[in-house]
This record gives structure tokens, C-alpha cells and sequence, in this order.
């Protein structure tokens, strides 16, 4: 089985800032634990959702904004049970781990002399976590060095598309992917450069020799929660036929053999 957690469905700047939607990124376990873009609010959302961050193998980060990396030091710390065991991957753009015109690398080096293995990821590149295989894809995005990528599982493929912007080859990338989940940060009509909108996940779908079983929409804009992300996805689904979802807090995608299922986890209280 292949599970895959959500521990925030926003993106941008000003959902980031409110957190009115959070923004923890998402957690795939399959033959490995590799959390995907922890960015503000993963490590304390993990806890909420019983999901112990010293029991990752693995951390993909797409790029250095904010909202898909700032936890990634103390993920790193919680993969390598508070810096006192040399394990754990980590898997991120040039710009995370080196560092870029504007910004710091996104991960310090006492951090990453902690883990066993730290890649650069550029696209076409192919990486072995376990069983699984992840192949890195390129994106166009304000972060030039941003990559995704698609995860060959037992269960068939897992596609992330992070921020970008549509181009042509984005639907051969992806083509045939079991779950996509996607970046669809702007709704109809309100397209801005580097991100997808409504009408390019139509397009890309529609594109598709062989369609998904479910299309995840993920990094919900400002501009897109007040447009009612839900109403964008029934949208996407009438138009492609695709079963199309809005990531949440606490949303768990299940798959299965001939089976993808959908489950709400109820978070933990503390005191």
C-alpha cells in the first residue's frame, strides 16, 4: 500500500503569512517514509497526526521559498533522531542546498554532514529510495532551479508537480501517472507567470493519453481560497472527466491495488 498524508494544502506568500490554509507539505509512505516540501508547520503537524518525523527515510524539497522549506532543518533533525545518527536523504534543488543570487542554501552544513546521503536534484535524474524510484522533472517557476518529480511505486506512479508554469512536455512527464498531485495555485481567469491556474490543469488532463485516477489539487493561492478551490476542482473534473480533489489538513489518499481511497485522519489534542 501506498499512502500518501497531507499536512497542508496552501501556498504563497499571503495564505502562508495567515495560515488560512496551512502549509506543511505532504508525506508519501510507501517503501519508504519521504516527506515532500516541509515548509511552515510540518514538524508540528506531523506530531498531530501521529506521524514521528524520526521515522523518515527520506526529504524531496522542490525549491527555496519559504513555503516549501522552512522546516527543513528540524525535519533533518527529527530523520536523524536529533543529530545523534548519521541517516536519512535528502533530495532538493541547487537553490535549497546551495544557495542562490538571493537567497542562503535553505539547510545548514552541521544539518547535512548529519545525513547519509544529500543529492542535488536536476531533471532526469533518477534516484533508488527502497523499493521505489524517484525520477526528478523540471519546472519553469521564479526558482530556476525548482524540480518535482514522478515516484515509480509498487502501486503505479506518484506525480508532484511543484510551483510552474505550463509547457509543452509538462503532460508527457506525467503521462500515466496513478495519482497527480499538482501545485494549481490561481483559479479561471486570473493567471499570474511561473504557476498553474485552473485552466492549465484542464489543459494538462485533457492532454493525457493515459488519464489519472485522481487529480490532487495542492498550494491553494489567496486568490484561489477565496474563489472556493472546490467549486475549481468540480470545474476540472466536468471538463476532463477526472476525478479531481482539493488537498486538506489531515487528508489521507490510499492506494491499493485496484483501489484508491480517501480518508480524514482526526488530529491528536494536545494539552
Amino acid at each position: 500500500m501506498v499512502e500518501i498524508t497531507f499536512l497542508g494544502s496552501g501556498g504563497g506568500r499571503f495564505i502562508t503569512i495567515t495560515q488560512m490554509r496551512s502549509t506543511g507539505g505532504f508525506l508519501i509512505n510507501s517503501s519508504v517514509r519521504l516527506y515532500v516540501d516541509p515548509g511552515p508547520g510540518a514538524l508540528v503537524r506531523s506530531w498531530r497526526y501521529k506521524l514521528d518525523p524520526r521515522k523518515l527515510d527520506a526529504i524531496f524539497v522542490s525549491h527555496r521559498h519559504v513555503d516549501h522549506c522552512s522546516d527543513l532543518e528540524v525535519m533533518v533533525e527529527g530523520m536523524t533522531i536529533g543529530v545523534t545518527k548519521k541517516r536519512g536523504v535528502l533530495i532538493a534543488s541547487k537553490s535549497v542546498i546551495e544557495g542562490d543570487e538571493t537567497h542562503t542554501p535553505a539547510v545548514s552544513k552541521y544539518h547535512t554532514d548529519s545525513l547519509e546521503e544529500v543529492h542535488v536534484a536536476n531533471p532526469g535524474d533518477r534516484f533508488v529510495l527502497g523499493e521505489d524510484e524517484l525520477i526528478i522533472t523540471p519546472s519553469i517557476h521564479s526558482d530556476p532551479t525548482t524540480v518535482g518529480f514522478r515516484m515509480r511505486t509498487a502501486e503505479g506512479d506518484i506525480s508532484y508537480i511543484p510551483d510552474t508554469e505550463y509547457f509543452e512536455g509538462l503532460k508527457e512527464l506525467h503521462d500515466g501517472a496513478r495519482i497527480v498531485i499538482a501545485s494549481v495555485t490561481r483559479p479561471q481567469d486570473m493567471k499570474i507567470p511561473y504557476h498553474l491556474t485552473t485552466e492549465d490543469a484542464v489543459y494538462f488532463l485533457r492532454g493525457l493519453k493515459k488519464k489519472p485516477e485522481l487529480f490532487v489539487m495542492n498550494h491553494v493561492g489567496m486568490k484561489m481560497h477565496f474563489a472556493n478551490p472546490h467549486k475549481e476542482a468540480k470545474f476540472i473534473e466536468n471538463v476532463t472527466g477526472v476525478k479531481t480533489i482539493v488537498a486538506k489538513e489531515g487528508l489521507k489518499v490510499m492506494v491499493h491495488g485496484d483501489e484508491v481511497a480517501l480518508r480524514t485522519l482526526r488530529p491528536v489534542r494536545f494539552v
